[in-house]
C-alpha cells in the first residue's frame, strides 16, 4: 500500500471493513496510559528551592493514573523514556553507592508499569550505571534502534535491551467475557545518542535510523503473535517523509502499517493540543498521526497521555484482535493540591529523605545572586561562575604540558532557561550559601569535561551557531519576539574570555539543526581576545563538554573537532571542587558580549516569576515589564 494511503486510512475505515467482512463480534476497550520525559521528577518537592511543590512530580499524577485505570476494565501503563536523569534525586542516586533500586525504578515498580523504553538521557551516567538500574526493573525495557554492536542488518544488531516485548494479558469484553490479547510493545530513541554520549566514561552505543529499525523489527514482532502493536517512540513529531536518521520520526512511524498506536516524546511538547499545527498527517485536535492515535504527554509529569482503543475479534489470520476505533487525549494534573498515592510515598520516602540530607550539604558561598532569567540577552554571573570553574580545572591539568602556553577559553550555556520546560525552568539562587542541590540547578546534566584545540575561525563558527537562537530583527521592529521557538535556550552559548557583539539584523548563519543556511551572514562581529582581534588562524584551547562535542560532530560531520584531552570528569564535580577550593565566589558579570544597537527597535522575551529582582543585569536594554502571561512567564520589552 502506498505511504499516502496508509497515512489517510483511519480507524473508522478499518471498522467498516471489519464489520462488513465478519459481522458482529465481541467488542472490548483497551486503555493505554503513558508518561514521558519524567527526568526523575518523582516527589512533589522542589529540591532546587528546598520546599514542597504539589504541582510537580510523578507522585502528583499517580492519583490521576489510578483514576484513569479505575475508569476502565483493561489498561496498560507505559513510560516513554528520559526517566533516569534530571533532578537532584537522580544525581544523588548516581553519586552514592547504594544497595537500593534506583528511585525511578522503584516508582515504576510500585505503580505497576507494564513496559518502558529508553530515552537519550538514560545514557548520561554511563552504560554500567544504566544496566545496574535496569536490573531492578519488574517490567520489560525495550529499544529497537540502540545497539551494543551493529550487525549486517538492523534485525541482526546486538541491541542494548530487547527490541520489543509481547505482553500477554487477559482483557474483559463488554459482555464480561475474558479473552487473551497479545500486545506488542516496541521502543525507539533518537539515533543522535551515538554522538551525544560518545564520550561517556565506559563507552557509548551504536544506533540505527528509527524507521530502518522499525521496518526490520515490526514484521518479526507481528510474526511472534502480536495482536496490536504500540510504539514507545522517544522521538518528536516531525515530517511524514523525514531525512535519514531524523531526530523526530513519530509521524513517519505512525504511517507504518504494523503500528496501531504511538506514544511520542523527547521534545517536551503536548499532543494532542495547540503545540502543533494541523497538517496532512497531523491532527492536533483528535490526536492522530498518519491516521493512528497518538499522544505526547509533556515532561516532568506535567501530563498523562491516554489512548482508548476499541477492539474487535479477528476471525481469520494469526491476529486475534484488531483496532476498529480509538480516541486520544491528554490528562492534566488536578488544579488542587496533589499528593502521591500512599504506596508510592512509602516506597520513595527513604530516597527522598536521603536526597534532602545530601542536597543540603554546603559547598561554598556566593556573594551575588546566580540566575539565568536573562542569560540569553546579557552576560550572567551564573554562567561566569561555571566558566571560571571549568577553566580553573583545565589550567591545573595543562600545567607543565605543551598546551600550557595556549590561550584558554571556556564555553558555557544556560541549561535552565525557560522554553518548553516552563516558567519554573530558570536557575535562581540568592546570594549566600551554595549547597549540593545548587549544582543541579546551575548545571543539571552529568556531562563530562572536554577540551578542544580550536582555531579563531572555529571559535567564530561556534558562536555563530549559538547566535542561531535569535530571530532576525529588522531595524524599527516593535516588540518582535527575540528567541526562535524552534531552538531551546540552552542552544545559546557564551565564552566569557572573549569580547564580541551580536548583529540581530543579520539572518542566522546556521539553521536549527546547526547546518549552514546563510553562508554570507555574520552575526558575530568585533571578536577579540584580551583586546586583540581574533584572527582565523589563532589557536586556543576551548573547554566544553561531551554533549556539545557530540553536537558539533553532528553539525558538520566533515569537520571533526580536534580533541586536546579529556579525563572524564563530570562538570558538576568540577564545579563542586572549585567551590570547595575557592572560598566565596561570584561577582557582577563582565559585559563581554552585547547586541549591536538598533535605535527605535524593541524585542520581547519571557523570564521567570522572580526575574524582576534582577533587572539591573539588563539595565542597558531599558527593560519594561509587560506583566505575567497566560503561559506563566513574566514578559519584558527590551530596547535595542
Amino acid at each position: 500500500m502506498p505511504l499516502a494511503s496508509i497515512a489517510t486510512r483511519d480507524a473508522s475505515a478499518e471498522a467498516a471493513e471489519a464489520k462488513g467482512a465478519t459481522g458482529r463480534r465481541p467488542l472490548a476497550c483497551l486503555r493505554l496510559i503513558a508518561t514521558s520525559d519524567l527526568h526523575a521528577s518523582l516527589m512533589p518537592y522542589d529540591y532546587h528551592a528546598n520546599r514542597p511543590d504539589a504541582a510537580i512530580g510523578l507522585g502528583a499524577v499517580s492519583r490521576q493514573i489510578a483514576e484513569a485505570r479505575g475508569e476502565v476494565q483493561n489498561s496498560l501503563l507505559f513510560d516513554n523514556g528520559d526517566f533516569l536523569q534530571g533532578s537532584p534525586i537522580a544525581d544523588y542516586a548516581a553519586a552514592t553507592r547504594r544497595r537500593r533500586a534506583h528511585p525511578v525504578i522503584t516508582a515504576f515498580n510500585t505503580l505497576g508499569y507494564d513496559a518502558v523504553t529508553l530515552g537519550n538521557h538514560e545514557f548520561d551516567y554511563g552504560l554500567r550505571f544504566l544496566s545496574q538500574a535496569l536490573a531492578e526493573a519488574r517490567f520489560p525495557v525495550v529499544s529497537a534502534n540502540i545497539a551494543r554492536q551493529l550487525g549486517k542488518s538492523p534485525a541482526r544488531d546486538q541491541t542494548f535491551v530487547p527490541p520489543f516485548a509481547i505482553l500477554r494479558r487477559q482483557i474483559i469484553d463488554h459482555e464480561g467475557q475474558s479473552h487473551l490479547i497479545r500486545v506488542g510493545v516496541i521502543g525507539f530513541a533518537p539515533p543522535q545518542i551515538e554522538e551525544w554520549d560518545c564520550a561517556t566514561p565506559d563507552g557509548g552505543v551504536r544506533t540505527r535510523d528509527i524507521l530502518s529499525a522499525a521496518r526490520a523489527w515490526l514484521p518479526r514482532l507481528r510474526a511472534r503473535g502480536a495482536d496490536i502493536i504500540v510504539a514507545l517512540a522517544h522521538t518528536g513529531i516531525g515530517a511524514l517523509d523525514p531525512e535519514h536518521r531524523t531526530e523526530h520520526a513519530a509521524t513517519a512511524l505512525a504511517a507504518l502499517p504494523e503500528i496501531d498506536a504511538v506514544i511520542a516524546g523527547h521534545s517536551h511538547q503536548v499532543f494532542p493540543g495547540p503545540d502543533f499545527a494541523a497538517g496532512p498527517a497531523v491532527d492536533p485536535v483528535a490526536g492522530r498521526l498518519a491516521g493512528k492515535p497518538a499522544v505526547m504527554p509533556g515532561h516532568s509529569a506535567s501530563h498523562v497521555g491516554i489512548i482508548d482503543l476499541d477492539l474487535e475479534r479477528c476471525r481469520m489470520g494469526p491476529r486475534r484482535w484488531r483496532v476498529v476505533g480509538s480516541a486520544a487525549r491528554i490528562g492534566s494534573r488536578s488544579a488542587g493540591p496533589a499528593t502521591a498515592t500512599p504506596a508510592l510515598y512509602r516506597a520513595l520516602a527513604p530516597d527522598h529523605r536521603a536526597t534532602l540530607a545530601w542536597s543540603r550539604r554546603q559547598l561554598g558561598e556566593t556573594l551575588v545572586p546566580l540566575h539565568t532569567h536573562f542569560a540569553t540577552v546579557a552576560p550572567s554571573a551564573a554562567l561566569a561562575l561555571i566558566a571560571e570553574a571549568k577553566a580553573a580545572h583545565v589550567r591545573r591539568m595543562v600545567a607543565g604540558t605543551s598546551w600550557e602556553g595556549l590561550p584558554l577559553l571556556s564555553s558555557v550555556a544556560p541549561y535552565r532557561a525557560g522554553g518548553r520546560s516552563g516558567p519554573g525552568n530558570f536557575t535562581d539562587i540568592p546570594a549566600g550559601p551554595l549547597r549540593q542541590r545548587n549544582l543541579s540547578d546551575l548545571y543539571p546534566y552529568p556531562n563530562t569535561l572536554v577540551t578542544l584545540l580550536v582555531t579563531g575561525a572555529e571559535v567564530a563558527r561556534w558562536l555563530e551557531r549559538a547566535a542561531s537562537v535569535f530571530r532576525r530583527i529588522e531595524p524599527g521592529d516593535t516588540d518582535a519576539p527575540l528567541l526562535d521557538p524552534d531552538l531551546p535556550g540552552f542552544a545559546f552559548e557564551a565564552i566569557p574570555q572573549l569580547d564580541y557583539a551580536i548583529d540581530l539584523s543579520q539572518p542566522a548563519r546556521f539553521d536549527a539543526q546547526g547546518r549552514l543556511a546563510n553562508p554570507e551572514a555574520q552575526r558575530i562581529v568585533g571578536l577579540c581576545h584580551q583586546g586583540r582581534p581574533v584572527r582565523p588562524e589563532d589557536e586556543f584551547l576551548m573547554v566544553t563538554n561531551s554533549h556539545r562535542l557530540g553536537r558539533a560532530r553532528l553539525h558538520d560531520p566533515a569537520c571533526e573537532p580536534q580533541l586536546a584531552f579529556t579525563n572524564a570528569e563530570r562538570v558538576q564535580s568540577v564545579l563542586a571542587t572549585h567551590l570547595l577550593r575557592s572560598g566565596p565566589v561570584g561577582c557582577a558579570p563582565r559585559r563581554h558580549w552585547h547586541f549591536l544597537p538598533m535605535p527605535g527597535t524593541s524585542v520581547t522575551i519571557a523570564a521567570g516569576a522572580r526575574s524582576d529582582r534582577h533587572l539591573a543585569d539588563i539595565a542597558a536594554l531599558r527593560p519594561v515589564a509587560l506583566g505575567p502571561g497566560p503561559d506563566g512567564f513574566t514578559h519584558y520589552r527590551l530596547h535595542l
